[in-house]
């Protein structure tokens, strides 16, 4: 494939005007192997102009290595820790099975580099780790001296970065580390790539908002702590972003060292490259957790996560959407209160239009034709009634009095069967006959519905539902004395709000 590319670039203001006449992107990785898949020196890389993650990470590691020193202390690393590896296109021919055997459970997989570069064993890799069952992510070598972090996003998304919430693919991979040419043609390049650490870090936000805006998750950022400093000048504004840490100790024992400034911990460690005796192709990695962990922050599982999710299958039936979840997770950790996200669902058009939908099935056995049900949601979203208002609404109308009988006696023992859930006797029938014909059916309802018998048994299904459980005796009461207060709207929310509902979510599977 031709590409000309011409850069005529400022130093001071770190000002990249691209002109390009493409035909397609540049596949990288056969042409280049290694004899025996082993990664080439950093000369090698940049002559093939395709670089692996950590390409410059031995000149920031304080650790030594010798033959066998690797796979000795790999499989002595303490627990819960599980193990896996990095691989490029230097890497054509893995033997997944032979990898797994020996212990190894994910694998980050180099996708793309710069604007325009593939790794041409990317689809033949991916499709070997996944059906040796590995857990496996795509990475993106950065180049921000030749395009903006948003074109090389897009780039990375297009080419193998977009992921899925499968339970297999795990968040894509944002490779930033030091600039490896001097020269760009006959432009010298400094190892920050010519920019301030002000927009190498507009760079990085810019590249991590594209992934987020198109696949609902921020990317995990390789990264070591000398360029973080040198750099970014320690940007404390990446903590959204999961770190994958760069520094080769070549020993698990040792720990992780130092963490750039944005982190207090880290998901992922390379703790050694591929020299030496390596116990897997490629370099060694290790997660910072336990297998369930790990098959958890594949699916973007965090605390925050699963709530969400919860509520999304208790109001609305379905699972979010990544962007959904990203948006209400975003919401949470700007100090919006449960009690507003519980809300929002209640108060969503979607759960009215399901309870719309599943009152009349409940009330009146039939769907609501079209003119209804949007009559109802304009009148709930205009607050002249709440959700679950219409459910008293259905039970006074006129087509419930003609389906239970058409008299006022049939019609007050179908209330006592249908919320009551007992039988009454005639006595009690005449009764509350004799006050619809004074009061009105509407009023007759209310008095049911707002009773405490039938308050209680609401309480004790909203318990099963959202928390699991039968109530104690002084939870159910609590909860029936502020009903009449808050309405039903206002005790779901509180469920799904409280910090039980909360912990539940963490272990519910859907």
């Amino acid at each position: 494939m031709s590409t000309f590319t011409s850069f005529i670039r400022s130093g001071a203001v770190g000002l990249v005007i691209a002109t390009t006449i493409a035909l397609g992107g540049v596949a990288h990785g056969a042409a280049a192997d290694t004899a025996d898949g082993q990664t080439p020196s950093i000369d090698a890389q940049n002559d093939a102009r395709d670089h692996v993650l950590g390409a410059t990470t031995a000149d920031a590691a304080s650790g030594t290595t010798s033959d066998g020193s690797t796979q000795a202390q790999a499989a002595g690393g303490p627990n819960p820790r599980v193990l896996g590896m990095d691989v490029s296109g230097y890497q054509p021919n893995v033997d997944w099975g032979s990898a797994y055997t020996k212990g190894a459970r994910f694998v980050f997989i180099k996708a793309t580099e710069s604007y325009n570069s593939t790794n041409s064993s990317f689809t033949s890799q991916w499709k070997g780790a996944t059906n040796a069952g590995f857990l496996r992510g795509a990475y993106h070598f950065a180049d921000p001296f030749e395009s903006s972090g948003t074109s090389q996003a897009n780039w990375f998304l297009g080419h193998g970065g977009a992921w899925t919430p499968d339970g297999k693919t795990l968040p894509p991979v944002l490779d930033l580390e030091k600039n490896t040419y001097l020269k760009y043609g006959d432009v010298s390049v400094n190892t920050c790539y010519n920019l301030s650490p002000a927009q190498l870090t507009a760079w990085a936000r810019d590249f991590s908002n594209t992934v987020l805006a198109r696949t609902g998750i921020r990317p995990t950022i390789y990264t070591n702590p000398d360029f973080w400093q040198t750099c970014m000048a320690g940007s404390t504004s990446f903590g959204a972003n999961s770190l994958f840490l760069a520094h080769w100790t070549y020993d698990l024992n040792t720990g992780p060292g130092a963490l750039p400034a944005s982190w207090s911990s880290y998901s992922f460690w390379q703790y050694a490259d591929d020299r030496g005796s390596p116990v897997f192709p490629g370099d060694q990695d290790v997660f910072n957790g336990s297998a369930a962990a790990l098959t958890a922050f594949a699916r973007h599982a965090t605390p925050d996560g699963n709530y969400i999710t919860a509520l999304y299958e208790d109001y609305l039936k379905r699972a979010p959407a990544p962007q959904e979840s990203a948006g209400w997770q975003d919401r949470l950790a700007a100090g919006a209160p449960r009690t507003a996200v519980a809300a929002g669902f209640v108060n969503s058009d979607e759960y009215r239009l399901q309870r719309i939908d599943a009152a009349y099935q409940t009330v009146l056995g039939r769907s609501p034709d079209a003119p209804g049900r949007l009559s109802w949601l304009n009148a709930m979203k205009s607050g002249g009634i709440t959700t679950d208002d219409i459910e008293t609404s259905l039970y006074s109308s006129t087509e419930y009095f003609q389906n239970h009988g058409n008299t006022n006696k049939s019609f007050v023992a179908s209330l006592y069967t249908t919320l009551l859930h007992r039988q009454g006797t005639d006595a009690d029938y005449t009764f509350w006959a004799n006050l619809i014909a004074q009061n009105g059916r509407a009023w007759v309802v209310a008095q049911y519905w707002d009773a405490q018998e039938t308050i209680s048994q609401r309480v004790s299904a909203m318990y099963q539902l959202y928390l699991g459980r039968v109530p104690d005796a002084a939870g159910l009461q609590g909860w029936v004395n502020v009903a009449l207060q808050i309405g039903d709207s206002g005790l779901r929310s509180g469920f799904t709000s409280s910090g039980e509902y909360y912990a539940r979510s963490q272990t519910r599977t859907f």
